[in-house]
């Protein structure tokens, strides 16, 4: 949206990085303006702070009319995925484009100014919209294109709400663009990597068909494209870690389960919690291997300052990493590869590079994947389950039987017998309870209106849907 829909050089790229603090303020009743004393709203008497802190409140300002109506509107629309921390981070719902803002942050807990900087979201939102509106692939442009099309429209669908935040921003003085920053550039460029190719692939075909699909709402396809992405990010990541640690073809599957029995008599939801902590290992292992892949590459290259190339994580021992610095610095390179695991291991106990695996967990968290507390598994919400078929709605209808190997194949997800067959689970589940599991997500589809049953033994999955101007019938 800040670049106009369209995939510009990486000279003329605009940041992301928006405000909105007008909005924000009446939204998250609380003031964004604070502290911004430059100019005045409306009349010689209101300053931006001012007017932020009216906003926050809910209160009347010259020549408004139930603000606190708008307010109550806008609250509701927030997204409480989103609701951790400082109320910077927190975002409305995808509805419509004149009420999307980027993560905002105190300067320190003590302040009370608040400003756009990169805090939360990093570079993966940019280069998944370069792959959506400019793929290398030109198999799927055409996909990424025709996505970026429907997403514009339906971020433009006329709304009383969009009136009411263009207003507030208008109120304030004039705010510039912030300036594109070096690693946003380089989010851009990473889209061109060769090794996420198959990542742009999924990214263009799934968006494509949430966003084409001819009965859901705009608000509803928005809804489902941000847990595409989610979905296609965080499966890449996992997919990665399989392949730098080798994981055999067996394992590398992600069980879903459907029960509401107990625990203990619930096999397949123990199945699942297993499944989840041998991905989050996987992606552990990765981490060390890539990183002592990469002191194996600088220590051939006669690096020798490591001390200074590892940021000590809150709570670790100092001194665990400056013996990894030491032993570096004194050890002869090439060493055996096991020397550099070892190093590699320890500096992932006390340096920060957790950020894969806490970025994988807190994007199935977001989309409904992760359920339970103490023992956690994996499942899908209605909500999840309609992303998957609008995501796969190119391909509608098909039977529940071709709807699980389809998600088994593009996801990596088990739900039945069949997709099961070939994994590890085929020695360590029985048929019958892994049907249990299928016929329970046929009926949550069934009951949120995503399929269809036409007898004991078929269901039918889809929607009544037009695409590209042929009735499709379910």
């Amino acid at each position: 949206m800040q670049n106009n829909y369209t995939a510009p050089s990486v000279e003329d790229l605009k940041s992301p990085k928006r405000q909105l603090f007008a909005v924000r303020s009446l939204a998250l009743e609380q003031n964004f303006l604070y502290g911004k004393d430059k100019g005045r709203v409306g009349d010689e008497d209101t300053s931006p702070s001012r007017y932020g802190e009216l906003l926050s409140t809910g209160s009347q300002i010259r020549g408004s009319a139930h603000l606190q109506l708008a307010q109550q509107t806008l609250m509701g629309l927030v997204d409480p995925d989103t609701q951790r921390g400082q109320r910077g981070a927190w975002l409305l719902r995808p509805f419509h484009e004149s009420l999307l803002w980027y993560d905002a942050r105190k300067a320190s807990p003590s302040r009370h100014d608040w400003s756009v900087r990169k805090v939360y979201m990093r570079g993966s939102g940019i280069t998944l919209a370069r792959m959506l509106a400019d793929a290398g692939n030109v198999m799927v442009r055409p996909h990424g294109l025709r996505a970026v099309d429907a997403i514009q429209q339906a971020l433009k669908t006329p709304s009383p709400l969009a009136k009411i935040s263009e207003q507030l921003e208008a109120a304030l003085p004039r705010q510039h663009f912030a300036m594109v920053e070096s690693d946003e550039k380089n989010a851009w460029e990473q889209a061109r990597d060769s090794r996420l190719r198959d990542l742009e692939t999924q990214v263009c075909l799934h968006a494509d068909g949430v966003m084409g699909q001819g009965s859901a709402s705009g608000p509803e396809k928005l809804w489902q494209l941000r847990t595409a992405l989610a979905l296609a990010l965080a499966i890449h990541v996992l997919k990665t870690a399989w392949s730098i640690t080798q994981t055999p073809a067996a394992d590398r599957f992600l069980l879903l389960s459907f029960g509401d029995d107990a625990r203990a008599q619930d096999p397949v939801r123990q199945q699942s919690e297993d499944s989840f902590r041998r991905a989050r290992i996987r992606l552990a292992e990765a981490t060390v291997s890539t990183l002592g892949r990469r002191m194996r590459e600088l220590g051939l290259q006669g690096h020798k300052e490591w001390e200074g190339d590892f940021e000590m994580r809150k709570g670790s021992v100092a001194d665990a990493l400056q013996d990894v610095s030491h032993q570096l610095r004194r050890m002869t390179h090439p060493s055996v590869e096991e020397n550099y695991l070892t190093l590699a291991r320890t500096a992932v106990e006390n340096a920060n590079y957790g950020r894969s695996e806490d970025g994988f967990r807190v994007l199935f968290e977001s989309i409904g994947l992760i359920a339970g507390t103490r023992y956690r598994y994996l499942t899908a919400t209605p909500d999840l389950l309609g992303a998957l078929v609008g995501a796969l709605s190119t391909r509608m209808p098909m039977s529940s039987r071709e709807f699980f190997a389809a998600v088994r194949d593009e996801w990596g997800f088990v739900i039945n017998q069949e997709a099961a067959a070939h994994t590890s689970l085929a020695g360590q589940l029985d048929g019958a309870a892994l049907e249990r599991n299928a016929r329970r997500a046929e009926r949550m589809m069934s009951e949120a209106g995503l399929a269809l049953g036409l007898s004991d033994r078929t269901t039918v999955v889809g929607e009544r849907a037009a695409w590209s101007g042929r009735e499709v019938r379910v």
